[in-house]
């Protein structure tokens, strides 16, 4: 008898995690949004901060399903944040419409935890696909972390599919004086997230207030590339610059007050 439960813990224990192991190489989290007025800008279309605000939820719920959550590296003095995003829109997501947000880590490097998204709309449609890059860090050094500190999970069995394949995540930088000033910024205490330094989402309504309303209304983004080099703190004035490439696509970049980069962005219009 005792060697039937031995047998029979054995094949249970085979089998769970075997289906474990197929969960885990497709994983992935959803959440629902419906947008909002609030959410919506002047032509009721998503904004594009609020799109990335939709990833930063899903990606936190997603980090709390999986163990390794905002409580468990806050307990251990650590912090995600994040260091580039690059999306691609395939139509516009309007005021009222239902939105489901997926998600999914990749297996990570050694430093940078990637993490996938799509937006589908209520009939699996597929709205927009992006994909990002975030870092482990200690919050008293300051100091960027190995993934290794993140011990929990078992990275050989993450998803590996790409929601969008971005080949170079190195976005053109242009000296401040080949720029146009578009639009100035004092930091101020409604920017802070709650590891007290400005939300990466608010740099989404930055850049695009680099445009005016007369630009934007026969454009929409089609593919919206963002990274952060630098951190601002309250009462720092930030400039933001804009440069035309030779493609077309715009460069969207902000400036300290020291003249150093502290994001940098590329967006790619197409017309309505």
């Amino acid at each position: 008898m005792a060697d039937f439960y031995i047998f029979s813990f054995c094949c249970i224990d085979f089998y769970t995690r075997k289906l474990y192991n197929v969960r885990m190489e497709k994983y992935q989290h959803t959440k629902q949004f419906q947008v909002k007025y609030c959410e919506a800008d002047f032509k009721d279309e998503l904004k594009l901060s609020v799109a990335l605000s939709y990833m930063e939820e899903v990606a936190c719920s997603s980090a709390d399903e999986l163990g390794f959550g905002y409580a468990f590296v806050k307990s251990k003095g650590y912090a995600f944040m994040v260091s580039g995003i690059c999306c691609e829109f395939v139509q516009p997501i309007l005021l009222g419409d239902i939105v489901t947000v997926k998600t999914w880590p990749t297996p990570p490097t050694f430093v940078i935890f990637g993490r996938e998204y799509q937006m589908l709309d209520k009939n699996e449609k597929v709205l927009m696909n992006a994909s990002s890059r975030w870092c482990l860090i200690d919050m008293t050094s300051g100091k960027i972390l190995k993934s290794k500190y993140i011990d929990n999970q078992d990275y050989s069995m993450y998803n590996t599919d790409k929601a969008l394949q971005v080949d170079s995540w190195k976005i053109a930088q242009f000296p401040i004086e080949e720029g146009e000033l578009k639009f100035t910024i004092k930091i101020a205490n409604s920017e802070y997230d709650h590891n007290m330094h400005v939300n990466n989402t608010r740099y989404a309504d930055y850049c695009l207030n680099c445009f005016s309303i007369a630009e934007l209304s026969n454009r929409k983004v089609k593919r919206f590339a963002i990274s952060y080099v630098k951190q601002c703190k309250e009462g720092q004035t930030l400039r933001f610059y804009r440069k035309v490439e030779k493609d077309g696509a715009y460069l969207a970049h902000g400036f300290n007050e020291q003249g150093e980069v502290v994001v940098q962005s590329r967006i790619e219009f197409e017309n309505v």
